[in-house]
């Protein structure tokens, strides 16, 4: 019971903070590139206290929708708020969808619409490289050996043992043992060469995975696991982190082609929604506490607030990744796309991901991907 309030509380501050540092995003660079932002807000409507600047200079607080008059205000003035739902935030630009409004974003520069459309995404980047950055200079399970070896497997045919430490595979690093996986099931019947490190030796070996293999067993013949670095600097860190997020938008780029080759298995591929994510925060959560490493709960937030940049900048209507497709038609065409039928468009999308986020919610609550 202590385990899952603690999990569902990870939970919640942990997509309420990514999804307040992608609003932050796109508030920080409307605010920078001059769009008028009508309110800001930590949390979700209704309000609960807001406050805003005056005429004079002076910070006002109100409660709920009592926001001072226009003459008390004397002009077009930012509300920050605090609101009853506290996950997340949003923000409200001012002339969102309405070219006509002056100053607003959608009659801002093309430039300046696709930095602030994109901005929520990059900010999620940048926090979760910030995320990582810390969890691999505490410790990260970055070093990938051989737990066993299956007799007169291809391993062991290549002189593989026991605690051998996989370095690199056809020139590529090895940090994870997906990373080994997808190599060799791109090898199957062709020589693989391999960098291993075994004690204070380092070797080369070649193994040329089998294209059939019995149940329970894998291409090469091995179990792997994982070891723990901790010496990595800062500076180390902050390029081990760059890496994984390359390796995540890499690993997307191709999971189509994987799944069509049957490499990846389709339901561990699925999306997966709020429930899905939560079943994984508790799996996460009481690895952590088996480990007695926070590495896993860096690990994931870090892939969360990237698939959240991912997700967002997918190029579907009502999302940030839609509008930018937009503002790049109106660059090609040299006209704007009418307002009216962009934004039927877009709540057209919005319709869409939401009976795809009921479908979801529906397989993470009968088939979760993590058993429950």
């Amino acid at each position: 019971m202590a385990l899952s309030v603690g999990s569902f509380i990870i939970f919640v501050v942990v997509l309420g903070v990514l999804i307040f540092v992608h609003e932050f995003g796109h508030f920080i660079t409307s605010k920078w590139l001059g769009v008028h932002v009508e309110e800001f807000g930590f949390g979700f409507p209704p309000r609960l206290v807001g406050i805003v600047k005056d005429a004079e200079g002076k910070w006002r607080v109100f409660w709920g929708q009592k926001v001072p008059k226009p003459e008390v205000l004397g002009g077009p003035r930012t509300i920050y708020s605090l609101n009853w739902i506290p996950v997340g935030g949003f923000v409200r630009p001012q002339g969102e969808d309405n070219p006509g409004v002056p100053g607003g974003l959608a009659a801002a520069p093309k430039k300046v619409r696709l930095m602030v459309l994109a901005a929520g995404a990059t900010f999620n980047v940048i926090f979760a490289l910030l995320i990582l950055t810390i969890g691999i200079h505490l410790g990260w399970p970055d070093r990938v050996f051989v737990s066993a070896v299956v007799p007169d497997s291809p391993a062991a045919q290549a002189g593989l043992q026991s605690k051998d430490v996989i370095v690199s595979a056809e020139g590529t690093t090895i940090y994870d043992p997906s990373q080994l996986s997808t190599i060799t099931y791109g090898h199957l019947g062709q020589p693989l060469s391999l960098a291993l490190k075994r004690g204070d030796q380092t070797l080369t070996t070649v193994v040329t995975p089998r294209t059939q293999w019995p149940s329970g067993q894998g291409p090469m013949g091995i179990e792997m696991g994982q070891g723990l670095v901790t010496d990595y600097t800062w500076p180390q860190s902050v390029v081990r982190a760059g890496q994984e997020i390359y390796l995540q938008f890499d690993q997307l780029i191709h999971l189509p082609g994987q799944l069509l080759r049957r490499e990846v298995p389709m339901e561990v591929a699925r999306p997966v929604g709020l429930v899905g994510m939560y079943d994984l925060t508790r799996t996460v959560v009481q690895v952590s506490e088996q480990v007695n490493a926070l590495f896993p709960i860096f690990k994931l937030i870090g892939a969360i607030s990237v698939a959240l940049a991912i997700t967002n900048l997918l190029p579907l209507p009502a999302l940030d990744g839609g509008r930018i497709v937009f503002v790049l038609i109106e660059a090609v065409r040299g006209r704007r796309v009418d307002p009216a039928q962009e934004g039927m468009i877009h709540m057209a999308g919005l319709l869409v991901l939401l009976i795809l986020m009921a479908v979801i919610t529906y397989q993470d609550i009968f088939y979760p991907i993590v058993p429950r």
